[in-house]
């Protein structure tokens, strides 16, 4: 650990699933903190092992939740309906505070009634998953949801360990309600995956081998967490349905309303729909990351010889830039071609633009 670690008032910390969620946490927690120990459960033996070689756990096991036992802090990082059967074998281990990261608080805290349980939701994310795919400053700029409920009897000190711990990995810590923080996050999170993977597959029914190729660009952005994992969303929208349905059908009311703009030839109340779209959007938070990753497109124009690639990444890593991914289009000999840049923000793609520029590069 750096000398940048941060007192959180915690010395053992066991994360029990290690995907992008728990390997985030525990990579952001071994780096940023003063945590002694990260132990850590996942039925996936490889990202036990890759975590382990990293050092960014101390112990490891498949199926041994007694691993758990003796820590100050335990944070539940499986897929919602796991987590909502974990409390027979948490309530035998003596762990100080119980906590998880669902992005849907009710049903979990209806199913956890332990003492020494909180609620919590990281309000970051992507559509990638995995181990391999975590990442330590994936919480910098979050929200981070607390939820205590009426039955709690953790102690304020341990609640204010907790609430350090969080704003060490770069998150903002934020109290609620269960039932608020549901109703909001169906709004901001659960919607947009429904919506996105529904005009991925408008657009699938509708295609005639041309859309396909059409649809690149704009199209891929707004859809891309239609990419998430099928399962784990099904398990999400499932949980979150009493939030979610009430959201839907608002949504659902609103659609009618485009329609029936666009049958009426009502060109009035269709630039008041635009408008008001864009006024609310235009107003949002820039420095806040929410539950949907940010990204930004920046797209670079090289010529056909060696060493061109090695260069721009050369030069982004030297500014401290992280290239997301990277996708190379129309190359074609002695003619060259175009490098996509995937960037976690929009600040990052103007300092990358600017960086690229001044190199002598054409991008946009």
């Amino acid at each position: 650990m750096g000398e940048e670690t941060k007192t959180t008032g915690f010395s053992k910390v066991g994360i029990v699933g290690l995907g992008l969620i728990g390997g985030s946490l525990a990579k952001a927690i071994h780096s940023k903190t003063d945590v002694q120990e990260i132990v850590a459960i996942d039925t996936d033996m490889k990202a036990g092992e890759l975590a382990a070689s990293e050092s960014v756990i101390t112990d490891f096991s498949t199926d041994d939740l007694s691993i758990l036992d003796g820590c100050d802090l335990v944070i539940l990082c499986a897929p919602i309906d796991a987590i909502k059967k974990m409390q027979p074998e948490l309530k035998k281990l003596n762990i100080g505070l119980i906590t998880d990261v669902g992005s849907v608080k009710a049903p979990v805290m209806e199913a956890i009634t332990l003492p020494n349980f909180v609620g919590g939701h990281p309000m970051a994310g992507s559509e990638r998953h995995g181990y391999a795919c975590s990442s330590g400053t994936l919480f910098e700029n979050a929200l981070y949801v607390i939820c205590v409920p009426d039955t709690c009897e953790v102690s304020a000190k341990n609640l204010e360990s907790f609430e350090n711990l969080i704003r060490a990995i770069g998150a903002f810590p934020m109290r609620m309600t269960a039932e608020e923080h549901d109703k909001r996050v169906a709004a901001v999170s659960h919607l947009p995956h429904i919506v996105a993977s529904s005009l991925s597959l408008l657009l699938a029914n509708l295609d005639d081998g041309a859309l396909s190729r059409m649809a690149a660009g704009g199209f891929r952005d707004i859809t891309r967490i239609a990419s998430s994992d099928p399962k784990l969303w099904a398990g999400i929208t499932e949980n979150s349905k009493k939030a979610l349905l009430p959201v839907l059908e608002e949504y659902i009311k609103l659609l009618s309303s485009w329609k029936d703009s666009l049958q009426n030839d009502d060109k009035a109340e269709l630039e008041k729909l635009f408008m008001q779209g864009a006024c609310y959007r235009d107003h949002l938070d820039t420095n806040l990351r929410g539950a949907l990753e940010a990204s930004s497109m920046l797209t670079v124009y090289v010529d056909d010889k060696p060493g061109e690639l090695a260069r721009i990444t050369a030069i982004l890593g030297k500014g401290n830039i992280n290239i997301r991914n990277i996708n190379i289009r129309n190359f074609r000999t002695y003619e060259g071609g175009q490098v996509s840049l995937l960037l976690g923000t929009a600040k990052e793609a103007v300092e990358a633009y600017a960086l690229l520029k001044e190199a002598g590069y054409e991008c946009d």
